[in-house]
């Protein structure tokens, strides 16, 4: 084989599951050395290895994104061959569909090869704008017919599978009662969460005049008996992917009554004589004349059309087929290990702020562009002009341009250095360096201030970080002279140090503390000047420019730097790359400090709102955490969820994919439905949660996202699933990267949060007297 996977056979009874060990099963008694390996054994099993999966989200996360993260996570560490079943479709309801799509859409991009059941799934992938790519389709087996006489027929009308609103029973019943047939059969049980809409299915046929019977779980020679006496199979299913069921029937020998929609069609055409295609309106009709001619409901044929065997041969041939997985398919496959600092030699991202695995690596000099950001500091200018025409990056790989914020007198730039300028309205830096980011064209920018003149290594070592990971912030050591009376044409390792001024003690503090910034967090962005900076222009592109509202001095890098960070950047000091600023530091100047540093924090603190920038009370603009319950639950139990959420966590958001219609949660801003914001965090909870204590999970959503963890699965003290909370840095490193790469997934215990029944006691809750058991 091209590909020769590892088969996985998922645990459970989920009809998938069963499935999955069905084909395994077959396959290896046709090729023996196919390996078969259950969840358990995956971490064992080297990197690299191709594994075939069974894919439908209910087996493999509590919520679709969790599924998503699961089976993502295994791509980027094993090549995936996937069957998809259960293909997302209209009949899924606007709630769910989109988080369905999203599902099968990222699983379809981090798959080697994709397959489906039938070429109706295949159209439902490109219909639903999940895939439009290579589609294998290997119908479902019908299995071996089972042997013995007819049993006499049971006067009932016969659904076969899982209880659940789509499936056909409220089709098959009003058909029986139109028919009068007194009685239906359903030959499963309630899918999980449906067992109230069993009930009222229940009471509907009695007022109709029928009998329902539930079977409830039967063993497959059960099943199989209790199907071959029932007097009219039928399927009615208004939501239809592939189906099991049909396949049942057939291999019982029963020959069932099927609403006509495309699946039904091109089963009936695989297996002719197998099926009694019917539509809607002719149904009780055709329930009416099976129930008098039970015979014509049964085939007898032997065998039929693609059995188990068949299916077996199939997949050996696609995987025989496939080319084999590259070494090297993209940035998920090319990145370093999440648990280690070591890099593979074409890593190009990071886990977490880990930028040290590339210690000692030079990439090919990148293509360089230099914005030197200028306002009428004629001599400042032609220093640093002249200093970086001394660098020792490739001259052919290195751009000069000069934007001038509006100057009395336009600069005089030496040949070969481009020029563009604005006019002069307050202190536009930001603005002046998008205009020179515009002018440029080199793969990696470097910002620098008209009076900050670099050391001839000084652009090669600020680079060379940026060239070799594309998220890269760095950011360079600014050190201090009095060059007012020197000429400009004395090198600067000689002007510098000859006429130095005090270092500010804060910065290098800090980057002592941090590792050079290794040990990262949302408030590093402090750390990284604007005079001294560099990044590659795809990253600045997908950031967004410098914000041009800032018209007055100093902020606008902070505001910059803090953005990239909630992007995914990876922040770096690199001490080496010396830039010397003519004059003092801020705080040597002679200015009002703490007047101009209010007017800074003021004009901050609605950008950077994370703790220790922003107000302690006040709700910022973007929240910084995201609470968000998915779904449609009972009023009482989301009234319930919010109160507790907030009373948590004050300054949160709850956002419900429902208008809130109790008017104490419209009531509060807090409380709203719709888009998600882009918060630092987003938990996405299933179910409504009852909050009592915050700790530690406050704690963990705190510190997401600010060192290698960027997701955190949230668990009940009895295992229960109670979400996953994601940092923006994870999310948008995954929409860069088309996987969910960078980061690590943590799990937490959290003891002191669980899931409510769907009617908790709010007298209870309100009124502060009560036992949990109230609640929960």
């Amino acid at each position: 084989m091209s590909v020769h996977p590892v088969l996985l056979t998922p645990a459970g009874p989920h009809g998938v599951a069963a499935y999955a060990r069905a084909v395994a099963e077959e396959v290896r008694a046709l090729d023996p050395s196919v390996a078969a390996v259950t969840s358990d054994d995956l971490p064992a099993l080297a990197a690299g290895t191709p594994v075939h999966v069974h894919v439908t989200e209910r087996l493999w996360g509590a919520s679709p994104e969790e599924a998503t993260e699961r089976l993502t996570t295994l791509a980027r560490r094993h090549p995936l061959t996937v069957t998809l079943h259960d293909a997302p479709q209209a009949s899924d309801g606007e709630r769910n569909r989109p988080r369905r799509r999203a599902f099968y859409a990222a699983v379809t991009r981090a798959a080697h090869a994709v397959a489906v059941n039938s070429a109706h799934e295949r159209a439902l992938l490109a219909e639903e704008g999940v895939w439009d790519g290579p589609v294998e389709v290997v119908p479902l087996p019908v299995p071996a017919l089972t042997p013995g006489p007819r049993p006499r027929p049971d006067g009932t009308v016969g659904v076969l599978g899982y209880f659940y609103p789509g499936k056909g029973h409220d089709e098959a019943l009003a058909a029986a009662a139109a028919a009068g047939v007194g009685r239906v059969t359903i030959l499963g049980r309630a899918s999980d969460g449906h067992a109230a809409d069993l009930d009222a299915f229940v009471r509907r046929a009695a007022d109709a005049g029928v009998a329902v019977e539930v079977t409830g779980w039967l063993d497959d020679a059960e099943m199989a008996e209790r199907a071959r006496a029932v007097s009219v199979p039928v399927i009615a299913h208004q939501h239809v992917s592939a189906s099991a069921s049909l396949t049942s029937w057939i291999g019982w020998g029963r020959r069932p009554l099927a609403l006509r929609n495309r699946y039904i069609d091109e089963m009936a055409a695989l297996r002719p004589g197998t099926l009694l295609p019917v539509e809607l309106s002719g149904l009780a009709a055709a329930v009416r004349a099976a129930a008098e001619d039970p015979d014509a409901t049964w085939h007898g044929i032997h065998p039929v059309p693609v059995g188990p065997a068949d299916v077996a041969r199939a997949y050996l041939a696609w995987w025989a087929a496939l080319p084999a997985p590259a070494a090297a398919a993209g940035p998920a496959a090319a990145a370093p290990a999440a648990d280690s600092d070591a890099a593979d030699s074409d890593a190009r991202w990071v886990v977490g702020n880990r930028w040290n695995h590339v210690a000692g690596r030079d990439p090919e000099p990148p293509r360089v562009s230099v914005i030197v950001t200028h306002y009428d500091q004629p001599e400042e200018l032609a220093r640093t002009l002249a200093a970086l025409a001394q660098q020792d990056h490739p001259a052919d790989r290195l751009e000069i341009v000069v934007a001038d914020d509006g100057s009395p007198e336009a600069p005089v730039v030496p040949d070969g250095v481009t020029l563009v300028r604005q006019e002069d309205r307050g202190f536009r830096a930001a603005a002046a360096r998008n205009l020179g980011v515009a002018a440029s064209t080199g793969d990696v920018l470097c910002f620098l201030d008209a009076d900050t003149t670099p050391e001839p290594g000084y652009v090669r070592a600020l680079t060379r970080l940026p060239a070799l990971l594309s998220e890269a912030v760095t950011a360079g050591r600014r050190r201090h002279a009095d060059l007012a009376d020197v000429d400009a044409g004395v090198p600067i390792v000689e002007a510098g140090p000859a006429y130095e001024l005090p270092e500010p003690a804060w910065l290098r503090e800090q980057y002592a503390r941090t590792g050079n910034l290794l040990q990262s967090d949302d408030r590093s962005y402090r750390f990284v000047i604007g005079a001294v900076m560099a990044c590659s222009r795809a990253f600045f592109a997908d950031v967004g420019g410098f914000d041009e509202t800032f018209s007055a001095y100093g902020g606008e890098d902070w505001e910059w730097t803090h953005r990239a960070w909630q992007a995914g950047a990876v922040l770096a000091h690199v001490p080496e790359a010396v830039a010397w600023h003519d004059g003092p530091d801020w705080s040597g100047r002679d200015l009002d400090r703490v007047r101009e540093g209010n007017r800074q924090t003021l004009r901050l603190a609605a950008d950077i709102p994370v703790t220790g920038s922003a107000g302690r009370g006040l709700l910022p603009a973007t929240p910084d955490l995201v609470v968000h319950l998915a779904g449609e639950h009972p009023e009482a139990a989301v009234f319930l969820c919010a109160d507790a959420v907030l009373a948590a966590f004050p300054r949160a958001l709850v956002v419900l994919d429902a208008p809130p219609s109790a008017p104490a949660l419209a009531a509060d801003p807090r409380v709203r439905s719709g888009a998600i914001p882009d918060a630092r965090v987003v938990w996405r909870v299933d179910r409504p949660v009852l909050v009592e204590d915050a700790e530690p999970l406050a704690t963990r959503l705190a510190d997401l996202g600010q060192g290698a963890e960027g997701r955190l699965r949230v668990r009940a003290a009895d295992g229960t699933s109670l979400g996953t909370a994601v940092a923006r840095r994870a999310r948008r490193r995954a929409e860069r990267w088309g996987a969910e790469v960078g980061f690590e997934t943590g799990e937490i215990v959290a003891s002191g949060v669980h899931v409510l029944r769907d009617e908790p006691h709010l007298e209870a809750w309100v009124g502060g007297w009560g036992g949990r058991d109230r609640f929960v």
